[in-house]
């Protein structure tokens, strides 16, 4: 929406003085069109947004007489707009900003792209993403973890909406994504190399961020029920709807499958691992003004996965989990959208249990709560100048370690300039005090050069990271209370090049280093910073639309890891992955198909100093097809492992074979 009457302001600074803000920063978005996924998106004058043409997800070419000389001033989305997103991203700057202004790595997974693979997972709809690896230990439910450019599974920095989720109980506060779904989701930003100038702790190999579902328009509510193979049934119904004062999306899903055993089929297990998984999410959102917004968010998980022991099928094991995350935030505007600020807080609660551990321990449980605070200034039509201050409190306890806590203070500051309609530029610096590790200091540069003439785009950044120890490993038995945080630096660059007007493709180089790592040391039997590692790469994209209906997307990962401590490379992480995506639509666009296609390579299962077991490669073909029958109803199939590939995503674990499920759609 644009803002016309400057006595807007009054109305929120006085709100930003009851919650103890000044109204010092803000940021304006160009009207311009942006690269959301493989489709550019322009925000149309009735409000709707629609897709224009084919394109590149990290980058965007825009034909130099569409942009406008003097572009109004809006009020951009935020993590809870009170507007919806359209055109905008969130990741690079945490806030919703014009992608052409970042050259930072960033793939963008649209609710139209999860809605077609008609997968509930969020890891299984990021599989096919490039310099993203996932690793799943046993059939559905089971542990999943996510690999950035080579950094560790806790080198992920997972967001929901602005919800810090990676577990302060986990043995290294990594995010398990074996029970998040696709429910009630707008879309997902895969955010690639270090970020924690912006994002803080965590964000050493990048930054996957899931944007919830604002509803808007007149009541719709909608069902869906899915059943198929391994005994799997699933239902889903959400509602939504919104107008200019209030918006709400809620849903509820409830998963049941008998699923494969956990321990690998061919050591003999046969016992299946069945998972149960309930899930609620919401969103809603009141404007009281055209200038405040104030926005809820929490989503709720309960799961039963039965389990097994290390490659031996255990009949009476279960991990028992409830999850619970929300968020409010408020967000005023002054100054004719010249500057903007936000309050929020966050709270995440993580219970975990474990009926027949062993020698493990049956219980843990964790607490986090952020308050975080970010400001924008327009200073001029060419620089935005935002900062931003987090306070992250975590608490962890198990049954034999008890309670343990830390605390984390950040503030970061970043400058975006643009110089004409060709260069853009980001510098931002960020400074850190851990209450148990200490200080760290980080920074960010990005910058894009776009070359009309030839349709080409140069981009490029320069980053550095840091994780600071978990709970578990300083405090926790085998912990050490002296460990410092971990360390990376990072940079990238890369061309976009449109070819013709239905073709792109785009080349980017990567190159990671890893210091201070903390690994098991065998001598001292404690958690020691002697870990160095690095990983370099290639990162290749394309798309081509072949006709009128049909569209074909491709993507290649060169990573060759290291392991510069002990040797070898880094475990789970392949050096070359592969995937395909072919999509055509038929009679009139009611029907759709999809083929999904992802290559795997060979790649360590454990540490070359722990054996270094090589897994096998593995190609794994998908197909989806919808049938839109009319308005209110709709068809949908999905066959996954087509070729019935027999493989390992972690070594002694069982995968699925070919599998089969059908499903409608019913909305009102």
């Amino acid at each position: 929406m644009v803002v016309r009457g400057r006595w807007y302001c009054a109305i929120a600074l006085r709100l930003s003085c009851a919650l103890g803000l000044s109204c010092a920063l803000g940021l304006s978005c160009l009207s311009a069109r942006v690269a959301v996924a493989q489709q550019v998106y322009t925000l149309e004058d009735d409000g709707r947004v629609g897709p224009i043409r084919l394109i590149q997800t990290e980058s965007n070419q825009i034909d130099p007489d569409d942009l406008p000389t003097v572009p109004e001033t809006i009020v951009p989305g935020s993590p809870f707009p009170a507007n919806t997103l359209g055109d905008s991203v969130l990741s690079p700057g945490r806030s919703a900003g014009d992608a052409d202004q970042y050259g930072s790595s960033l793939t963008v997974i649209t609710r139209q792209q999860i809605q077609q693979t008609r997968r509930h997972n969020v890891a299984d709809v990021l599989r096919q993403t490039v310099g993203v690896d996932v690793a799943r230990s046993g059939g559905p439910g089971g542990t999943t973890s996510i690999f950035l450019r080579g950094g560790n599974s806790a080198h992920t920095k997972v967001m929901l909406d602005g919800i810090p989720l990676n577990d302060p109980s986990h043995p290294t506060r990594a995010f398990d994504f074996g029970r998040l779904s696709v429910d009630n989701v707008e879309r997902i930003e895969v955010l690639r190399g270090p970020q924690s100038m912006v994002y803080g702790s965590d964000a050493i190999g990048g930054v996957i961020n899931i944007v919830t579902r604002r509803g808007d328009g007149p009541p719709r509510l909608r069902s869906v029920s899915e059943g198929g193979s391994f005994g799997t049934a699933r239902q889903l119904l959400s509602v939504s709807g919104g107008d200019e004062s209030h918006y709400y999306s809620l849903a509820g899903s409830y998963l049941h499958t008998d699923g494969v055993s956990r321990a690998a089929r061919h050591l003999g297990n046969t016992e299946r691992d069945r998972q149960r998984l309930g899930t609620i999410s919401g969103r809603f959102g009141w404007n009281p003004t055209d200038v405040l917004n104030v926005d809820y968010v929490f989503r709720y998980l309960d799961s039963d996965t039965e389990v097994d022991d290390f490659a031996v099928d255990n009949l009476i094991r279960e991990n028992l989990t409830n999850e619970l995350f929300q968020r409010v935030q408020a967000q005023s505007v002054c100054l004719d959208g010249a500057s903007i600020q936000k309050v929020g807080f966050s709270h995440t609660d993580f219970d975990r249990r474990d009926t027949d551990p062993g020698f493990l321990d049956p219980r843990f449980d964790g607490q986090s709560r952020q308050f975080d605070w970010q400001g924008q200034f327009l200073l001029h039509p060419g620089n935005t100048v935002v900062g931003g201050v987090d306070y992250l409190h975590e608490e962890a306890s198990s049954t034999s370690a008890g309670d343990a806590t830390q605390n984390n203070t950040g503030l970061y500051i970043e400058d975006r300039i643009q110089i004409g309609d060709r260069l853009f530029g980001t510098a931002g610096f960020r400074w850190d005090e851990h209450s148990a590790a200490g200080r760290a200091q980080t920074y960010r540069f990005t910058t894009r050069f776009v070359v009309w003439e030839t349709k080409s785009t140069w981009h490029g950044s320069l980053g550095t990271g840091f994780r600071s120890p978990s709970l578990a490993e300083k405090f926790f038995p085998f912990g050490n209370a002296a460990l410092l945080p971990e360390r990376s630096k990072g940079w990238d660059a890369g061309v976009t090049q449109e070819v013709g007007s239905d073709a792109w493709f785009d080349v980017t180089y990567f190159r990671n280093q890893f210091r201070n790592l903390i690994v098991f040391d065998l001598n001292t039997f404690l958690s020691q910073n002697i870990g160095r590692a690095q990983s370099t790469g290639l990162e290749l994209t394309a798309g081509w639309r072949l006709n009128d209906v049909t569209d074909l997307t491709a993507s290649y990962t060169f990573n060759d890891t290291s392991d510069v401590s002990f040797g070898g490379k880094l475990p789970r992480r392949p050096q070359q992955k592969a995937s395909a995506t072919i999509s055509r639509r038929y009679w009139c666009d009611r029907a759709q198909a999809n083929l999904y296609v992802v290559y795997v390579g060979d790649r360590l299962d454990f540490d070359q100093r722990f054996g270094g077991t090589v897994l096998d490669d593995y190609v794994l073909m998908n197909l989806s097809t919808s049938f839109q029958w009319n308005d209110r109803v709709e068809f949908f199939t999905r066959i996954d492992n087509a070729l019935d590939e027999d493989y390992e995503e972690a070594g002694f674990f069982g995968s699925a074979g070919v599998a089969a499920y059908g499903g409608l759609v019913l909305q009102y």
